[in-house]
This record gives C-alpha cells, structure tokens and sequence, in this order.
C-alpha cells in the first residue's frame, strides 16, 4: 500500500511540510532525474481515481456507488507508483471538473489545478468518456483551451524542446473504432489551438511543437471489467522505459532533491495570474446587459432637454435652484438603471451603479464647478465692496477694531452668505460635494484677499513714512555735509535715528488696528532704519562725488568771509597766510569726512571707530598743514580776525597730532582698519589727486587777496587829488590863515586830527560798515570807549620814548663838544688815538646810526603805526643828529 500525500487543498493552499515529508520518504533526491510525474484531469467522477489505481496500483480514494454520485477528490493529491519498477512515478490525482459542489461560478480553481498539472506533469492524462467526443463542453475543451493559452503566456516554453505528453484515454469505448476517435479529437485540437489568443513569439506555432499527443482506449469499468483490467496493465506497461510505445521521455528535468521547491514555485505563480479568474456565464452576461443599460441611461441624461437648458442658463451664470434640477435629473437616469437591471447579478449590478455614479459625477461636474465659481465671484465681489466701505474714514474700521474687525466682520458675512447660497442652490442630494471644500475654498480667497489688501495699505502706510523720513532727513544732511567739520558722522547717525524714530512713530500710528505682531513691526522699523541709512549713504557719496566743488566752497566760506559772515575787505591788518592756512585746513576736513564711510557707534566698537576716523583725518589734516607750509612762507596773527579763523586748523591739529604719523598719506595704498571696501569712497591716491587740483585753485585765490590788500594798502596812503588840494586851498584860506597865524590852535588841530586818523584806524571802520550801516553803527558804538582808550595809551607811550630819546641825543652832543675841544688842545693823537677821538666827536659811528634810527622807527611806529608822514620825521630827526 503506497503512501499518499496532498499536495494542495481544497481552499488552494499548498501543503509545503507534507510534500517535503513525501519526498524524503520515497528518497526522490536519490532518483537525481530518472523520475517521472504523471497527473490526470478530467470531470467530476468520471473514473479518474480509479483508473490511476487500477494502472499504477496507487490507493487514491474512489467513489462508491451506493453511496452516490458526488465529489470524491478535493484538491490535488500525489502517490508514489508501487507497479513501476524501472523508473520512479509520481501520480497525481486532480480534483474533477464542472463538479456540482462548487457550482458553475466557482470555476477558478479547476482551470488552476489543470493549468498546475500541465506545467508539472511529464505525461498528462485526459480522462475523456467515448460518448462526448464531439461535444464541445462534456470533453472539456473549453478548460484546455484555457490553459494552453495561460501555458504560453505564463511559462513561455521552448518550441521542440520539452514537449509535455497529452495522453487522451478514451473510457467506455464503443464499436466505433480508435481511429475515428482520435480523427475527431485531432480535428477539435487543432481549431481550438488555432482560435487562441498566442503571444506575438507563437503567431505561426503549432500544437505539436509543444505537446506529444497520443490516445488510449480503456472498457466499461462495470460491464466489461476484466477487459478494464487487461487494458490497464497494457496502458501501464507503456510507463516502461524500454517499452516500444513508451510514454516515458528522457528530457531533461530538475534533480529529485528540487522537486518540492520547483512545484511550490509553479503554484505560487499560477495562483497570482489573474486571467484564470473567468467569470461564469450568467456574471458574463449580467456585465454585458449591465452595461448597456448604463450606457442607454448616460445617453438619455444627457440628451435630456432639462439638462441641456440647464446648461445654456449656467453658461449665462448663477442658476437659482440648480442643485435641486440636477439631483431630479440623476435620480431619474439611477432609478430608469435600477430598473432595467433588477434581474441581473446582484454584485454585478452593484459594480455598474457605482460606475453609473461615477460617470454621473463626472459628467455633472463642470457644470457644478462653474456654478459654484459664479457664486463664489458673487460673494467675493460684494465681500470686496464691503471691505472698501468699512476702509473709509467714516466706515467701520474708523469706528473701533480697525482693519482687522473690519475684515473679519465682512469675511463672517461673506462666508455666512456662501452657505446659504450653497445650501439653497447648490446643494445636490445624493452627491458626496457637501459644500465643505468649496467654503474652505471661499475661505481661503477671502484670507488672501484680506491679506492682499492688507498688504498694500501696510506698503501705503510704509509709502508716507519714507516719504516723511526723506523729508526729515535730507535737510539735515544736506546742511551737515556743506560743513563737513570734524565730529560729522556721529551727527549724521544721530539724523538718522532721529528722522528714523519720527518716521516709525507716524507708521506705527498710521497701522494702528491692522493687527502688526511684535516681529512684523520690528521688521517695518528696521527697514525704515536701513532707508535711512542708506538715503544718509546715498548723499555721502553723492557729495564724495563732487568733493572738489565742495572743497573750494568751504575754502571760499573761510577765506572770505570774516566770522560774522561779511566778506572781508583785506585791509592792513589782515594776516592773509594765515587765513588761507585756517581754510585750507577746513576744506580739508571736507576731504577727509568724505574719503570714507564711518560705521555707525554699534558697528565694530567704539574704539575701533574712533580710531580709524582719527588716522584718516589726522593724515589729511598733516598733507593740508604741509601742503599749505609749502604754498606760503608763515607769518604772524596779531589781529582778532585771523586769530579767530586760524582757531579750528589749530584745535584739529591739536587733536590730531598723534594719530597723524600712524598713515603717511604721500605713500598709501590704502586706508587702515577699513575691512568693508564698499565702504571707501576715496581711496588715497584720489584724496592726493583732489588736494592737487585744490591747491592749485586755492593758490590762485590767495594771490588774489595779497594782491586786493597791497591795493587798499597803497589806496590809504595816496594823497588827495591835485584839483582836490586846490579846491580846499581856494575854499579854506581864511580857515587856513586863522591857524597859521594862531599856533595854539595850530598845535591842538594838528594832535586832534592825528588822534582821529589813529581812532579811525584802531576802530577799523571799513571793516564795520561792510556788514551794513545799522550794525556797523551799532559795533562802533560799543568800540569806541575802548579805541579811545588804546589810541591815548598808544599816544603816551610814543610820546615817551620821543623825549627820552631827545635827551640822550643831547648828552651825546655834549659829550662830543668835550672831546673836540681835548683834542684842539692836545694836537693830533697817534693813530690809536686818532680812533678814540673820532669815537668822542660829534659825529657818531655806524653803530650809533643804526640805533637813532631804530628808536625813530619805534617811537613812530608806537604813536601812529598808520602815519607814513611822522615815520619820515623820526627817521629825519635821527639824520639830523647824525
């Protein structure tokens, strides 16, 4: 008795552990390849069993026939042959077809296991009665039909190589001889190869090139059952290897030891295709009624009259009540469906009306869609409209809340009206678009809306603030940058923040209510920083570019121009070096301001600010000292005006004194400690090349006033005009005669106009009265007690120092008639005393000239240092004594 083992069950499971078990136990490893499967398909208790046992004394359960006829193999079966000898068989028993159990839609697993057996058998029986050869279902062509076409699709096999064997054993055989059989199964094989659908590779293949047919005729098992018998034993001994009409073939195959993997494969494959999965005849023809039904009722939907009415008045916009027309119309086409398909399969028609949904939907859709796009521009133009009448001065937004109460009250509305519109007219029953998409859609349009608004009064609002801070900032730094004296860019910053702050405080003010978060107002105000800064930037090197220009107005503003803004009449006492010098040191400091960008105090530290403004203006400030040290030979500032202009050049130069020698601007590169090139406006050698062409118009412009001065000098000293001399003789001789004639009066005429010449000088009344008559009047008022004071203490002093050298030119004298009159009593001394007589005469030696006339030029200087005339006397009277 051989062991049987089931190799996959009835639910299609394949049983791994009891085929393995199989396997070892008929010790298949050993066999190598000198084995071979044998597997049997055919209907429901034809005999299958039977005939495997009674062929190769297997021991598969058969059916018994007073029990009844029913299924007797469940699943899929394996035996080893105990007959076979000579070669190892392995016999597998199918469960039959078209079995009753199943039923006719359960048809899935019997093309499975047929399909299995023909990919795993080497010789597969089809267990065929005599009486239904020529039919076309009770042969079962149709299920062969089947699997050769899955075969070549799934396994793809080799045309002439392995050629499975189709053994058609005829059961019940008749009078009608095998010949005629086999002439009718051969003419059925052909036309059903030929009528299935083969791959591209097997267009013009045949059957033969895949299958070895052959035929076997067995006897009617109960009537004619020792005739069964003997043709059993004649069928098996065909499974000999040395048999003349053997069915054994060599081809090549796996090993023994792989059999259990290679069949589990197959199966795992041919349970994943899903062309064995046919439906029965009645599925067939649920889903074929079904769909024409489906497809008469689209048709009529959409030849509808309504519908196509509908659609001209939604082409036009918002329909009134067009949700409610449209789920009428759909109602109308589903229920027309379910009708007509009532009696059809109830999964199938189930499967349809899902499709006649769908395809409704989709259909309706667009038309859906528009609607609901014209009434959401509906809403948004009269959320848009409200919005812009809250914005107003007298809207709501002015009223309380601001922008933000303002805009959340209109978009409530908005989407309150949204809602009940849809509600009312859009709303179709029995569709899953329930409105919740299309609000949020609204939602969304009205937020970005709000926020676009929003954006564009912010971007108004940040307008007039940059407008205002332009406002406050260009008049400043204008003013600032016509200087350009020490000390500019921290007041430039402090413009800056100044103007910055009053423009933030107004944009702030002007958001009020437009719900600003503390990162967003923080933003808006630096930006407004950084526009300041950059606006203050921007006239920096606006200026940079026109530094020259710039430089000889702050020169022209100092040389010319006394410190009460007059223009200077360069008299006298007009120290012009010195001026020039105090202006060029002021147009330097233009240049230096202007060469490059200092960082604001936060920028890299105090310190380091300070340091590098003081080395490049102390670099400047020392080519301007030495530029204007070579340009004129220096000279002495006694006088109020240059003292005061030359103040500045001497407090910069005294600040700056150390830090000039840290940077030789003759000689550098570039500016020390300035890591930001775009922070350079002039570089050194344009600083150089600025200050050359400078110098060059400065000079000019001191030359100018040296030359103005000796004019208004020698114009103060010219004599009155010749006709002026004699109209004053001709009009004035009786005064004239009185004074001659009259020497007191001569005497006090004379020290009153020299005391008023002296007045007149130390008050510098030209210089007054270029400023205008009534403050030139109104500063000589207040000099005039003070002038009078100097001009009497200037007079005493001269006065003094005229007798004292009055008396010492006499005792001289005497002291001379002395010697002279030694020397006339003595004789001629010799030659040494030739030398000490002709130092004690009268006439005195170089030494004593040039003494007389020293004091004469003092003591005229000291009385009047304007009076050409006295100074001529005092040089005479030092003659005289000569």
């Amino acid at each position: 008795m051989s062991a049987i083992v089931q190799v996959i069950n009835g639910e299609g499971e394949f049983e791994s552990a009891g085929v393995q078990s199989f396997v070892d136990k008929n010790e298949l490893a050993q066999c190598r390849t000198n084995y071979a499967v044998v597997a049997i398909m055919g209907p429901q208790s034809s005999g299958k069993s039977t005939l495997l046992n009674y062929v190769f004394g297997t021991d598969f359960k058969m059916m018994d026939a007073m029990e009844g006829r029913g299924q007797t193999t469940k699943g899929i079966w394996m035996s080893k042959s105990p007959k076979v000898a000579d070669t190892t068989v392995l016999v597998m028993d199918l469960e039959g077809s078209d079995g009753r159990e199943r039923g006719e839609d359960d048809t899935n697993f019997e093309r499975q296991s047929a399909l299995f057996a023909l990919a795993v058998a080497d010789v597969l029986l089809v267990n065929i009665w005599c009486h239904d050869i020529g039919r076309e279902h009770g042969s079962g062509k149709p299920l062969l039909k089947t699997i050769f076409q899955v075969n070549l699709k799934l396994f793809a096999p080799e045309p002439d190589r392995k050629k499975t064997v189709l053994l058609f054993v005829i059961r019940d055989k008749t009078k009608t001889p095998l010949a005629k059989l086999t002439e009718v199964l051969e003419a059925d094989l052909d036309r059903m190869w030929d009528s299935i659908a083969k791959p591209a590779a097997y267009s013009g293949s045949k059957m033969t090139d895949f299958f070895e047919v052959q035929y076997a005729a067995l006897s009617h098992f109960e009537e004619r059952y020792e005739d069964f018998q003997a043709d059993a034993v004649h069928l098996r001994r065909r499974f000999a290897p040395d048999a003349e009409d053997t069915l054994v073939r060599g081809d090549e195959k796996l090993p023994g030891d792989a059999f259990a993997l290679s069949i589990h494969n197959i199966w795992d494959v041919i349970r994943s295709q899903k062309d064995l999965n046919l439906p029965a005849h009645k599925v067939m023809v649920a889903n074929i009624r079904c769909q024409e039904i489906l497809e008469d009722q689209l048709r009529a939907f959409t030849g509808d009259q309504a519908w196509a009415g509908l659609q001209e008045a939604a082409g036009l916009g918002a329909v009134e009540g067009f949700g409610a027309q449209v789920a009428g119309l759909m109602d109308s086409c589903v229920k027309g469906y379910e009708a007509e398909a009532l009696y059809f399969d109830s999964h199938v028609r189930e499967d349809k009306f899902q499709e006649l949904s769908k395809r409704l939907l989709a259909a309706v859709q667009p038309l859906y869609q528009a609607q609901v796009a014209a009434q959401t521009a509906a809403v948004l133009t009269g959320f848009e409209k409200e919005l812009k009448l809250a914005l107003l001065p007298e809207g709501a937004a002015s009223s309380g809340g601001g922008f933000v109460a303002a805009a959340a009250a209109c978009r409530a509305a908005a989407v309150k009206e949204f809602g009940m519109a849809f509600k009312k007219h859009l709303h179709i029953q029995g569709t899953p678009w329930d409105g919740a998409a299309e609000a949020a859609a609204l939602e969304a349009a009205l937020d970005s809306h709000i926020g676009k608004v929003r954006s564009e009064h912010v971007a108004a609002a940040v307008a007039r603030a940059e407008k205002q801070l332009r406002s406050l900032l260009s008049a400043p730094v204008i003013a600032l940058l016509e200087v350009c004296g020490p000390g500019m860019w921290p007041k430039l910053y402090g413009v800056c923040r100044e103007a910055a702050a009053a423009a933030d405080k107004q944009l702030l003010a002007g958001l009020a209510g437009y719900g600003l978060g503390a990162a967003e107002a923080e933003a808006l105000s630096e930006g407004l920083r950084a526009r300041a800064r950059a606006s203050m930037e921007g006239h920096v090197r606006e200026a940079a570019l026109t530094r020259l220009s710039r430089m000889k107005d702050r020169f022209q503003e100092v040389f010319s121009q006394d410190e009460s803004r007059a223009p200077r009449m360069w008299g006298a006492r007009d120290d012009v070096p010195a001026i020039a010098a105090a202006a060029r040191l002021a147009a330097a400091n233009v240049l230096a301001q202007l060469a490059v960008i200092r960082p604001p105090p936060g920028e890299g530290g105090k310190a380091q600010q300070g340091e590098q403004g003081d080395v490049i203006e102390a670099a400047v400030l020392q080519l301007a000292r030495t530029s204007s040290d070579a340009a004129s030979a220096p000279a002495p500032a006694d006088g109020a005006a240059s003292s005061s202009a030359a103040a500045p050049a001497a407090a910069a130069a005294s600040s700056h004194g150390a830090a000039g020698a840290a940077l030789d601007l003759l000689s550098a590169a570039a500016w020390p400690g300035v890591s930001d090139e775009s922070r350079v406006l002039l570089a050194p050698h344009d600083v150089r090349t600025s200050w050359r062409e400078f110098m060059s118009y400065s000079n000019v412009a001191v030359q100018q006033a040296l030359s103005a001065q000796q004019a208004n000098r020698l114009a103060n000293n010219r004599l009155p005009p010749l006709w002026a001399i004699v109209a004053m003789l001709a009009l004035g001789w009786n005064e004239a005669m009185a004074l001659l004639f009259n020497p007191l009066l001569l005497l006090v005429v004379g020290v009153l106009v020299l005391f008023l010449r002296s007045l007149y000088v130390e008050l510098d009344v030209e210089r007054e009265l270029a400023r205008g008559a009534l403050p030139g009047a109104i500063s000589l008022s207040h000099k005039v007690v003070p002038a009078c004071k100097s001009v009497l203490r200037k007079t005493t002093e001269s006065v003094q120092q005229i007798l004292h050298s009055i008396q010492e030119g006499q005792g001289a004298a005497a002291v001379g008639e002395g010697r002279a009159a030694a020397y006339a009593v003595d004789g001629a001394p010799n030659s040494s005393s030739n030398s000490s007589s002709r130092a004690g005469s009268g006439t005195p030696g170089p030494g004593r000239y040039t003494e007389l006339t020293r004091r004469g030029a003092t003591a005229a200087a000291a009385a009047a240092p304007n009076s050409p005339a006295e100074f001529t006397d005092l040089r005479a009277e030092g003659k005289k004594g000569q």
